[in-house]
């Protein structure tokens, strides 16, 4: 075995092992106790920060917050980085680097696993509200936004917007989000002068471009309104399974023959749809002005046919 093989193999026990001693050593690569001593000299001279340990169950260790052994990670830290990586996989597809991790972790894993199988934790068929096509369509979409995400380049984006209206923006994207069942891209938009939300399946065609932005501190809390309503509703008893999907405990109120619902919501532009999704269904009982418009809604629904 050639020295710098000898070498690197000594540094592979150092990281594996707690201590290693002399004697070890030199019974393994089949020379001398003073050659391991010349080796490990060598290996302290590469940076490695190396403790000698006297007597007799003594030998060589590296520093304990230089190790990168293996089980750094617990076997339960492990699966926790694969459960991350199959969440991001279902959520976004995956990359060929993501790959990669998964099958190193996977591989690490394994060899505590004395059956040698891993117990999938987490799977996901439709992580959105969007159908498998749109699904598709939404990840291609998703790694292109990832990657200028990750270099701070400019995108344009071919986008309409909830009245239909096709525009052209250039955005420095910040953060992608999930909210409500679908992706937001939210971005600083040059056209508008402001910081926006784009929704992922309204942008109709996106070009990554070579130029990249400054990054500026940005905030995308959402704040809340001053004049926002009490807004309260009542839903047949049958739904109350479906509410508990969109409302906390402490915001219905399940009585004999309904469900009451009661939030303090800005929500006027995106109430509605939600309501019509009920049915006859659901009654608003207040603000007025909500009940006036869900009566509106309606009437235009029966015109149609």
């Amino acid at each position: 075995m050639k020295k710098i093989e000898r070498i690197l193999a000594i540094i592979v026990l150092l990281l594996e092992n707690e201590i290693v001693s002399t004697a070890q050593l030199a019974q393994r690569f089949e020379v001398t106790k003073r050659t391991i001593f010349r080796d490990i000299e060598t290996i302290e001279l590469a940076g490695f920060p190396i403790i000698s340990h006297p007597g007799r169950k003594g030998g060589f260790s590296l520093v304990d917050s230089f190790k990168l052994r293996t089980y750094t990670y617990s076997g339960e830290e492990k699966q926790d980085i694969l459960n991350a990586l199959n969440i991001k996989e279902g959520l976004f597809g995956i990359s060929d680097q993501q790959n990669t991790i998964k099958e190193k972790i996977t591989l690490i894993q394994q060899k505590n696993n004395q059956k040698g199988q891993l117990k999938k934790q987490f799977s996901f068929e439709s992580p959105t509200m969007h159908r498998l096509e749109i699904e598709v369509e939404t990840k291609r979409k998703i790694n292109y936004i990832n990657l200028s995400l990750k270099q701070n380049r400019k995108v344009i984006i071919d986008y309409v917007d909830n009245k239909g209206d096709h525009t052209q923006r250039t955005i420095h994207p910040y953060e992608l989000m999930l909210m409500n069942g679908s992706w937001y891209i939210y971005s600083y938009c040059e056209e508008r002068d402001a910081f926006k939300y784009f929704k992922v399946t309204r942008i109709r065609q996106l070009m990554i471009q070579e130029r990249t932005f400054e990054p500026v501190e940005y905030s995308n809390t959402r704040l809340i309104e001053p004049d926002e309503d009490v807004i309260q509703l009542r839903f047949k008893k049958e739904d109350l399974g479906k509410l508990y999907d969109y409302y906390t405990e402490d915001e219905i109120e399940v009585e004999e023959n309904h469900v009451d619902v009661r939030v303090y919501a800005n929500q006027q532009k995106t109430i509605i749809p939600f309501l019509l999704m009920f049915g006859n269904g659901v009654k608003v009982i207040a603000p007025e002005k909500l009940k006036e418009r869900h009566k509106q809604e309606i009437i235009k629904l029966n015109e149609t046919y």
